[in-house]
Order: C-alpha cells, then structure tokens, then sequence
C-alpha cells in the first residue's frame, strides 16, 4: 500500500501534463526522455492506474489523471511555499510584474494566486499595458519581469508560447464581400494591427478603420458590438464572438508570448516566478508550448 507520493513523479507528471511531451518535460526538469518515461511508469504503478494517454504526437493525462493532476499540483505548491517560507527563508523584497493585456484574466489569477503564496511578505505590483511600455519599463528598472509579445529588443528573452492568431467578430455580424472590411484594431505600433493589415493586403481585400483602442477592453467591447473585425489569439473569444471563416485566405502568423527579464543576475525569487509564469502560461494550450 502507498503510503508517501514521490515528489519528483509529481513535479514529472506536471510537466509532461503542461507541455504535452515527455521529451519536452525532461528538458525541463532536467532529466532524460528515457527517466521521465520510467517515472510515469512508477507514477502509474504506485497509484493503480494509468496518468497519461497518447493522443496522435500529442501526451495528455487520462480522465483519472486529470482530476490526480489537480491535488498533485496543490501538494507541489504546498512543498514549495514550505521551502520558500521556511527553508530559503522569506523575500519581502517587492516583485513587480508586467503582463500583456492578451495574457487574460484567469491566467493572471493563477499566476498571482501563486506568486503571494510562495512569497506572503513580497508587496506585488502588477502593471498590464503594451508590450513597447513593458519593454520601456524594464530598461528604467520599474518591472523586474514581465510577458508581453514578440518584439525586437536587446533584453533576455524566452519564447513561452505559439498560439494562431485568428479572425475575431460578434457572432450576428455578417460581411460584404464587395464592401472594405471594417477593422477593430490597437493604435500604431502594434503586431496585431500590422498582421492584420499586411494578409488582407495580400489576400487582396479592402479594408477600412473602422475602430482604434489603445485598450484590449475597449478594442474587445467594439468587437462585440458589432463595429468590425479584430485579430487576437483564440483566448480572446468569448460566448457572443467567433472566429471569422470568411477571412480564411487572409492567413495570419503566430502570436508569441514572451517571457522577458532584465540584465544581470537574477535573485533567487524571481527564477521562482519565471517558472511559475511558464508553467501557468503553457499550462493552457500544452500543445502550442514551446519548450
């Protein structure tokens, strides 16, 4: 009978989970393909059932292995918020965080949720904006780290995350093929807004303006009231949206989400919060997770 669940099968089980991919997961933790393979087999064996499924290239964890996944990832919070708190002692020092505003809600509940439990002293301040102001802040060294999209700059950088960008409309607006069509966009510069502009100039369609935010609130309100067309990623539709099928030809890039830092030395608690963000950001789309 089990008595006591191996930390490391767990923190194991949760890569693979978030990435998809047990060759991915032992980069990540540090392993070989061949080790993480052998410790989901332990994993299966002491708990009496199977965790993990091969859906085509794809590995996710089974229905049973979902709902372990849950308590697993509670227990390895639990152990880390221990060591944080008790073992490598408390960080009180201030964390400040930036976020694209395409990160969504629920993704940085999780992220915070996490972030003040692992550090209860640390005041957090979380500022969301664009990408270029993310960049800009933390050069003047008012964010320590921050998750915005691809853009040209000299900082430390790691790509997170590929998602399709897609064609973004309320669901009763209906288009004129023979009429411009009419764009929700960001303000200039924005990758969006170039995308968007560029496949419709080459699928050979006409577009208007027909709505400028500097916000993803009022670019998103526009959108479901009708205005005109958008591009985001998938996690921006909601249950009066959808994704524009009559756009199809204008094909789009990939949005990428990237985790950037500043110069230097990293202290201890933000290597903490770096893998606390990838985790919660491959999290939910494992198969467009770059490892």
């Amino acid at each position: 009978m089990i008595r006591n669940l191996d930390l490391d099968l767990l923190r194991s089980f949760a890569a693979v989970a978030d990435l998809g991919s047990i060759s991915a997961a032992a980069r990540k933790v540090g392993r070989s393909q061949s080790a993480v393979s052998l410790q989901m087999d332990r994993l299966a064996e002491a708990l009496g059932f199977q965790v993990l499924e091969r859906r085509g290239r794809a590995v996710s964890p089974t229905p049973r292995g979902a709902a372990f996944l849950e308590d697993a990832r509670r227990l390895l919070d639990l152990n880390d918020r221990l060591l944080t708190q008790h073992v490598h002692g408390a960080f009180a020092q201030p964390l400040r965080l930036g976020f694209v505003q395409d990160v969504g809600e629920a993704v940085m509940q999780r992220i915070l949720t996490r972030v003040a439990a692992s550090f209860p002293q640390a005041p957090i301040t979380v500022r969301v904006c664009t990408t270029a102001a993310m960049l800009d802040k933390l050069k003047a060294e008012d964010l320590d780290i921050a998750v915005g999209l691809r853009n040209e700059s000299d900082l430390p950088a790691t790509l997170l995350l590929r998602e399709p960008m897609v064609w973004i409309a309320a669901r009763h607006l209906r288009l004129d093929r023979d009429a411009p069509v009419p764009l929700v966009l960001f303000e200039s510069p924005c990758i969006c807004r170039s995308a968007a502009i560029s496949a419709l100039n080459a699928a050979g369609r006409p577009f208007r303006i027909a709505f400028t935010s500097p916000s993803l609130p009022g670019l998103m309100a526009a959108v479901g009231a009708g205005i005109g067309v958008t591009i985001r990623s998938q996690r921006a539709l909601r249950p009066d949206l959808a994704v524009v099928a009559d756009l199809d030809r204008a094909s789009l890039p990939d949005m990428e989400f990237v985790l950037y830092g500043r110069p230097g030395t990293r202290p201890p608690a933000l290597v903490k919060v770096e893998e606390i963000l990838q985790e919660e950001l491959r999290r939910e789309h494992p198969l467009y997770a770059v490892a």
